[in-house]
């Protein structure tokens, strides 16, 4: 069999960027690191970091509708041209994935402190794997992913129902019990519209889990425009446990737990990322 050849990532111009303003405050930021044609910067009031210029929507939704956007990374070789590939199931991505899904799914029983059973949301399903894993688990599952080459491996091949496009257009009834977000909060364009949305459909006894690399962590402080996980193309957010917080009451979420620990089955191996747990405020 001949082995798939990954494109080439796209090359970007200044004509493909725009520039924001900090979700939270408003206002520009100052700059961190410049990498023409992208910039990072650091809001001056509440010190959240965001990529400004950066590519506009429909620069971004090409981006996440190559077929090789998902090649490598976390799901190594092991899904190719929208499809698994059974026969690299032992692909070290995937036994990492596959670590990272039982870790979670441990975390969300022991979080709501009762085995699984209910309405579950993953926003961000990528080819639905997690969700795969968590409608065997005991879930009823829906998803929402942004990718047409993950959302539709996520329905036709693994028969889940998964919305293609942005959360805030999901035809989702409310009253999840959970709702998860692996690694996505940083690629949507306003998190705390994500966030206020996500509050919207969780159940009010319900929990909030997500993950995402953090600009605080040891990697990312020593590495500088190094660090293996800024990618300006698609990482737009860069949270702080401090900031991730902040973010979270404005949308109605409070932040009860976070797991930086790469020993910790729900963050295994990763040094510069954080699992992340957050419960609805009680609407007054």
């Amino acid at each position: 069999m001949t082995a798939a050849v990954t494109p080439p990532p796209p090359t970007w111009t200044a004509e493909d960027t725009e520039e924001v303003d900090c979700c939270l405050c408003g206002v520009p930021g100052r700059p961190v690191h410049d990498l023409d044609p992208f910039a990072v910067v650091r809001c001056p009031r509440c010190g959240l970091v965001f990529v400004s210029p950066r590519l506009r929507p429909e620069a971004l939704q090409r981006l996440y509708d190559d077929v090789g956007y998902f090649e490598g990374g976390v799901y190594g070789g092991a899904v190719e041209g929208g499809a698994a590939q059974e026969g690299r199931r032992f692909d070290p991505a995937m036994l990492l994935q596959r670590t990272w899904t039982a870790g979670r799914l441990a975390l969300l029983d022991r979080v709501r402190g009762r085995g699984p059973g209910g309405r579950l949301l993953e926003v961000g399903a990528g080819y639905g794997l997690f969700l795969d894993a968590a409608r065997r688990h005991g879930w009823h599952t829906s998803g929402v992913e942004l990718s047409r080459t993950g959302a539709e491996h996520a329905t036709d091949v693994l028969g889940l129902d998964v919305f293609c496009g942005q959360l805030a257009d999901a035809p989702l009834e409310p009253g999840f019990d959970v709702v998860c977000a692996w690694d996505t909060v940083e690629h949507v364009p306003d998190p705390l519209e994500f966030w206020r949305t996500a509050r919207s459909l969780v159940a009010d006894d319900g929990v909030v889990l997500f993950s995402t690399p953090y600009v605080s962590s040891l990697p990312a402080r020593l590495l500088g425009t190094r660090w293996w996980t800024l990618k300006p193309a698609e990482h737009i957010w860069h949270f702080t446990p401090r900031t991730h917080a902040v973010l979270l009451a404005r949308a109605g979420l409070a932040l009860t737990q976070v797991v930086r620990s790469p020993l910790a089955a729900a963050n295994a191996g990763r040094l510069d990322s954080l699992v992340g747990v957050a419960r609805p405020v009680p609407l007054s």
